[in-house]
C-alpha cells in the first residue's frame, strides 16, 4: 500500500507541472457518436468503428434502431484514453481474431455505470459491476454480455506495464478490482482525475503523465496479480475441474452445496473454500444456468420453446427468480432475446456516416500504432 500512495503522489506531482496549453499543442482525440446517424445505420457504425478491438453483436435478435454509442478517445503518447457510453451487446476476441490482429497490450476498463458476465480464455468466469476495474490482455480470448454501460478505458502496450511493475510476464488476464477494494479505490479516483485534466495537458507533458499513469496502474495491480496467482494455486486442483465439470454437465439438477458436498465427498467449508475466488458455489452455479438460458433463447432453433420452459432446462425453479437474475445479468428480459430482427443497414453512406468512418480509421492507427511506443518508464 506504500508504493500505491508513493505512485499516487507521484501521479498529481506529474499532473500538477502540466504547462498551459495553447491550442496548437492540443492533445489529438476523435469522437464517435451514433445519435447523428440513421437509426439502420447505428450499429453498423458502431461495429465498424469498434472493430479494431473487439468483434461485436447486439446482444438479442431485436430492432436496433435505438441503438446509441459515443466514444471519446484521446492519444496521450504512449497511452490512449478512452471514454465511452454504449447499449447493451455482446464482445467478442475469439482466437482468429487474436491471432490475425497481434494486439500486444492491455484494456483496462473501469466500468463507472452498468458491466457484463462472460469469459475469458473460454473456461474462466469473469463478472464486473459498476465500479469495478477489469484489465484484459488482448493477447488472448474473451467473450463478454455486457449492460447499458459508461466506461473509461486505458489501452496500454504490454511491455509498458510489465516495465513498470518489474516482471517479466504476469498473467492479468481477467483480474477484477472491486470498487469497494482500497486499490480499486484509488485507482479509480486516478482515472477519473486523469479524465478530468485530460482537455488541459499540453502534448509537450503527455509523456509524463503516461508514465505516471503507468506506474500507478502498476503499483494497483502487482499486488492483485500476486494474490490471483496464489489463488489460482489452490484452485486448479483435479477436485475443484471435476466439480466445475459436474456443474456444466447438469445445469439442469440439484446444484446445492449440500448435493455437490454429498456428489463429491467433502465439507460445505472446504467446498466454500475452494469456489471463494470465483465468488461463492451458488454464484457460480448460477452464472452457468443464465450463460445457458441466454445461449438457448438466442437459438433459432428454440423459438418454439417457452421461456419457462428454457428456465427449467438451465435449472430454475422459479421463473420469477429467473427474469430478475437475467435482467440483472444481462440488462434486458429474457423475452426480449425473441424480438423481431432489425433491417440491414442502411445501403447508403451519409456525409455523417463517412466523417465518423474516419475517425473511426484514425483510431484504428492509434491503437496499432502502440506496438511501436520506444517510451521507457
Amino acid at each position: 500500500m506504500h508504493a500505491v500512495l508513493r505512485q499516487r503522489a507521484g501521479f498529481y506531482r506529474a499532473l500538477h507541472n502540466v504547462t498551459a496549453m495553447p491550442a496548437s499543442n492540443a492533445l489529438p482525440s476523435t469522437l464517435f457518436q451514433t445519435d447523428q446517424l440513421a437509426e439502420d445505420a447505428r450499429f453498423e457504425a458502431w461495429r465498424s468503428s469498434i472493430s479494431v478491438v473487439f468483434d461485436v453483436a447486439p446482444l438479442a435478435v431485436q430492432p436496433m434502431g435505438s441503438f446509441d454509442a459515443t466514444v471519446k478517445a484521446t492519444h496521450l503518447g504512449s497511452l490512449l484514453v478512452g471514454d465511452l457510453h454504449f447499449a447493451e451487446q455482446q464482445f467478442l476476441r475469439a482466437q482468429p481474431r487474436v491471432a490475425r490482429d497481434g494486439l500486444d497490450h492491455y484494456l483496462v476498463q473501469w466500468y463507472r455505470t452498468g458491466g457484463f458476465v462472460g469469459q475469458c480464455d473460454g473456461s474462466t468466469d469473469v463478472e464486473v459491476s459498476g465500479g469495478d476495474i477489469v484489465i484484459l490482455d488482448l493477447g488472448r480470448t474473451l467473450r463478454t454480455f455486457a449492460r447499458r454501460s459508461h466506461v473509461m478505458t486505458l489501452i496500454v502496450p504490454r511491455e509498458l506495464i510489465h516495465e513498470a511493475m518489474g516482471v517479466r510476464d504476469s498473467d492479468l488476464h481477467g483480474t477484477v478490482l472491486r470498487a469497494h477494494s482500497a486499490l480499486g479505490g484509488l485507482l479509480s479516483d486516478h482515472l477519473l482525475s486523469l479524465q478530468h485534466r485530460l482537455p488541459g495537458i499540453a502534448l509537450d507533458d503527455s509523456p509524463a503523465v503516461a508514465r505516471a499513469s503507468v506506474q500507478m496502474l502498476a503499483a494497483c495491480l502487482l499486488p492483485s496479480a500476486r494474490t490471483l496467482q496464489e489463488a489460482r494455486h489452490s484452485i486448479e486442483g483435479v477436485t475443484l475441474e471435476r466439480i466445475q465439470r459436474h456443474i456444466n454437465r447438469h445445469l439442469g439438477s440439484d446444484l446445492s452445496a449440500d448435493a455437490l458436498s454429498r456428489e463429491f465427498g467433502i465439507s460445505r467449508s472446504a467446498l466454500y473454500r475452494l469456489f471463494e475466488p470465483l465468488g461463492g458455489v451458488a454464484h457460480h452455479v448460477q452464472l452457468r444456468r443464465l450463460l445457458q438460458a441466454h445461449h438457448a433463447l438466442a437459438n433459432p432453433a428454440n423459438r418454439k420453446l417457452r421461456v419457462a420452459d428454457v428456465a427449467s432446462r438451465a435449472g430454475f425453479s422459479s421463473n420469477a427468480h429467473f427474469s430478475r437474475a437475467f435482467r440483472t445479468a444481462f440488462g434486458m428480459a429474457p423475452s426480449d432475446l425473441r424480438a423481431p430482427a432489425s433491417r440491414g443497414p442502411s445501403d447508403t453512406a451519409s456525409g455523417l456516416e463517412a466523417h465518423w468512418q474516419g475517425n473511426s480509421a484514425e483510431y484504428a492507427a492509434w491503437v496499432r500504432g502502440l506496438a511501436n511506443v520506444t517510451d521507457t518508464l
